[in-house]
């Protein structure tokens, strides 16, 4: 009884150093390297097996981030940065530190699109709208969700999407065949569980939220919408920052 009680015990002490580890790291810029192991335990005076194991907890917690080789560093979400220029400027930042978030599928169909969406791009009735649907993962680890929305029938080969995920909030679906004079005409953040299927694909828990970028670009000329991009990603492994033209970002990051 003294070993099984003495289990609960050491795993209560290392979430104890992990916090006290995890409030000095908040003082810290994404991309600090920590000192090496030996360091931390001298200065917690904690043995380095405790030192192991706040690590495996923050880690977990995704504020420090091991490299191939075996340097500890604050970890950085991936950050998105959307400028309030009048909605007229889009721009993104991605820092994965050390990971690499990868499309593992994508899938393209023709058919009706969702009420909301049809009605945000000006289609009528069940006229069909090109749809696909892209998962992006971080090793084993779903991460994101992408969705673009296009007008109309396009030539197979204009199904592409960009390959780097960075590149999705800020090119048009699709290989636009029209006017190259395209901006982002609306934005929309959202953090709120998402649709039960994104929910299964991001493997989120039952009412669990996610964060959801919606953008819609138009033709600058006409100011007809010509595609819909909507990204769901998982609030811990992103952060998104908004700015106000130049100034300092006016709003915290997701999550804290």
């Amino acid at each position: 009884m003294e070993v099984e009680a003495a289990v609960p015990a050491q795993r209560a002490a290392s979430g104890v150093l992990a916090d006290r580890m995890a409030a000095a790291l908040v003082h810290r810029e994404p991309g600090w390297q920590l000192p090496r192991r030996s360091a931390l335990a001298r200065r917690y005076n904690v043995s380095m097996a405790e030192i192991d194991a706040a690590i495996v907890e923050l880690t977990r917690r995704s504020l420090i981030r091991r490299l191939p080789d075996g340097q500890l560093y604050r970890a950085s979400a991936a950050e998105y940065l959307i400028p309030l220029e009048g909605i007229g400027g889009l721009s993104t930042k991605l820092d994965p530190m050390g990971g690499e978030i990868v499309c593992t599928a994508r899938h393209v169909s023709l058919r009706a699109a969702p009420q909301d969406v049809a009605w945000s791009l000006g289609v009528a009735g069940q006229n069909p709208v090109r749809i696909v649907r892209s998962a992006w993962a971080v090793g084993a680890e779903p991460v994101a969700i992408s969705t673009a929305y296009v007008p109309g029938s396009l030539p197979d080969a204009a199904a592409d999407e960009p390959d780097e995920f960075e590149a999705i909030l800020r090119t048009p679906p699709v290989a636009f065949t029209g006017s190259s004079a395209v901006h982002a005409g609306a934005v929309d953040l959202e953090l709120a569980p998402p649709q039960p299927s994104v929910a299964r694909s991001l493997r989120l828990l039952p009412g669990q939220s996610a964060i959801s970028v919606t953008i819609r670009f138009d033709d600058q000329d006409s100011g007809s919408p010509v595609g819909l991009t909507t990204v769901t990603m998982k609030p811990h492994h992103f952060r998104v920052v908004i700015q106000a033209g130049d100034s300092l970002p006016r709003a915290p990051h997701l999550p804290d």
